[in-house]
């Protein structure tokens, strides 16, 4: 009984796989026939993905190739590198024959079923040329830096976020630019860009050249020190974040899946980049976006955007800082490149960096007390090397129980003449202002004028924040007794070897300042540092507290930059550098 069961389940198996038999069957003598004729794929040397194979009829067919004719040495004969039709049909063509794409007919392929019956496939061939490939200008740069999450408006209306262009903040790298490697020095740079091979997985590859332009220039990617916000007068290389393409020749391979292309320089090291032919929208509703006249490279860079208890220590004091969105927390690097037909011969210029040595400072050069201690920070009793020119380099203000120091500059929704977290202020125009010392002994003059602006700071505070991170209310003080001590156009001072405190006398005025050289000076009851950088003089003055009658202080201000500097500011100091 078992085995009838199983013979009849397998007969009846049988007759069901029959009577589903391929297209074709017809009970021929000898068995059965296909009448299959299609061609399942197919490839070509130098092509491009995967063939796209279409059935029009029971007689025609297309198949549709991609091929990097660039790569091809000669049209009419290219290889047949693979061949797979259906079963028990055969092709008018096989593997490694050469077919002919320069001719006026469309080559074709003729696949014959094993009934006998016929599908005759047109060829079409599109040239594939590397769209990359080609002599680029670059034409500028912004980076996107700093904390929050970009594409929402709120963190840019904090100000802990910056989209600009390099070059905009001159500050940054005013030491490099004044010798013509500044962000400025790649804009007139060149690409040369070559394909030199097709991968099986359809991904290119080839060669770049970066040329240093008719100047022979590129941006050496260093920060001047004085802007430094954790050393100050510390230059740092960032050339992990900006040195995207390298100098020369390097390496690239696109990657049509993924839409990137990676750069690699002799090392090994590689840079991605996707690439842009419109503006690209970073927040609109902060109106934040790169524009692009023509094409934009956008690379991805390894800044650190961690915002959690092991960082906030760091990062508080510096958070609003340029500091902080190009050197801490730098997240994307812009380049806007256009195509051009030939790159100018006196272009062709590989060029250098200059001298990208930096010399390390030494983490605690020299200590004294804080500003207002009375202490000698050891300056040593002769004076004479004081005297010469200077400009303002830093302004710089400690209060509100904070644990360092505040740029003035970097607080811009803190003054008048606000426009936006990026924009210069009326208290930038004190950096511009000169200083010329004089000195017989422990006494002599001072000169402090305006510079090529000739206006000095109108020293006021204003609240520029309302309605957006507080509600403080429009709170406007004019803090000149404060930061406007030290006395404009000529005034006279005597210097107090043993505590550094210069008595400085202008017209109607006496005001007392001490007076840093070079080094770290601390304070050692509360740890907070003065760094005063190498060819610098600093003069700290000590502040007092708004006493008007116009606003009074509520605990709410407590952590705010309106205690810090309207009613608990502590020191304000004035850094000037030797010219």
């Amino acid at each position: 009984m078992k085995l009838y069961k199983l013979t009849a389940l397998f007969l009846a198996g049988a007759s069901l796989l029959f009577s589903c038999a391929p297209e074709g069957y017809t009970g021929l003598d000898g068995g059965y026939a296909f009448h299959e004729r299609n061609i399942v794929s197919i490839a070509f040397e130098r092509q491009i993905g995967d063939a796209v194979i279409e059935t029009v009829s029971d007689s025609t067919g297309t198949v549709e190739i991609r091929l990097a004719v660039d790569m091809i040495e000669d049209l009419s004969q290219v290889s047949l590198t693979s061949l797979v039709v259906a079963y028990g049909a055969t092709a008018s063509a096989a593997r490694n024959d050469k077919v002919d794409f320069t001719g006026s007919s469309t080559p074709t392929i003729t696949v014959t079923s094993q009934a006998g019956e016929k599908r005759v496939y047109s060829i079409n061939m599109i040239p594939f040329v590397e769209s990359f490939a080609g002599n680029y200008a670059i034409n500028g740069s912004y980076i996107l830096g700093g904390l929050g999450e970009a594409t929402n408006a709120e963190p840019w209306s904090w100000g802990v976020l910056l989209l600009a262009t390099p070059e905009s903040k001159s500050w940054c790298w005013a030491k490099w630019a004044s010798l013509g490697y500044g962000p400025a020095a790649n804009y007139d740079n060149y690409l040369e860009i070559t394909c030199t091979k097709i991968n099986d997985d359809g991904t290119t590859e080839g060669t770049c050249i970066n040329y240093g332009g008719v100047d022979g220039k590129h941006w050496n990617c260093l920060l001047d020190g004085a802007q430094n916000k954790e050393k100050d007068g510390q230059d740092l290389d960032l050339h992990n974040f900006y040195r995207v393409i390298p100098i020369g020749e390097s390496t690239w391979k696109k990657d049509y899946a993924l839409g990137t292309i990676t750069f690699k320089d002799a090392s090994g090291k590689e840079r991605v980049c996707s690439i842009f032919d419109s503006d690209i929208v970073i927040c609109e509703g902060a109106a934040k976006k790169v524009v692009v006249e023509n094409q934009c490279m956008a690379f991805s860079v390894p800044g650190d955007t961690r915002w959690d208890a092991t960082t906030t220590p760091r990062l508080n004091p510096i958070l609003y800082t340029d500091y902080m969105k190009f050197v801490v927390a730098p997240r994307y690097y812009f380049l806007l490149v256009t195509k051009v037909d030939q790159i100018p011969a006196a272009s062709k210029v590989i060029g250098d960096e200059g001298d990208i040595d930096i010399e390390d400072i030494p983490d605690d050069p020299g200590t004294g007390d804080n500003p207002g201690t009375g202490d000698n920070p050891g300056t040593s009793t002769d004076l004479s090397a004081i005297a010469g020119d200077y400009k303002v380099t830093s302004l710089k203000i400690l209060g509100g129980g904070r644990t360092g120091f505040d740029e003035i500059k970097d607080k811009p929704w803190d003054w008048t003449g606000y426009v936006d977290n990026y924009s210069p202020t009326n208290a930038t125009k004190e950096y511009d202002n000169t200083l010329t010392i004089t000195i017989d002994g422990t006494s002599g003059t001072l000169n402090y004028g305006p510079g090529a602006d000739g206006e000095y700071w109108d020293y006021t505070y204003k609240n520029n924040m309302n309605g957006t991170n507080n509600t403080y209310g429009d709170i406007t003080v004019d803090m000149s007794f404060n930061f406007g001590q030290l006395p404009h156009g000529e005034s006279t001072f005597t210097i107090n070897t043993e505590t550094m405190v210069a008595t400085i006398k202008g017209s109607g005025s006496t005001v007392n300042g001490m007076v840093y050289g070079p080094g770290t000076h601390t304070d050692s009851a509360t740890s907070v540092s003065l760094t005063v950088p190498s060819n610098c003089i600093a003069i700290a003055f000590q502040l007092k507290p708004y006493d008007g009658t116009d606003y009074t202080y509520e605990d709410r201000f407590s952590s705010s930059d309106l205690n810090m500097i309207v009613f608990h500011p502590n020191y304000y100091v004035m850094i000037f550098q030797k010219q």
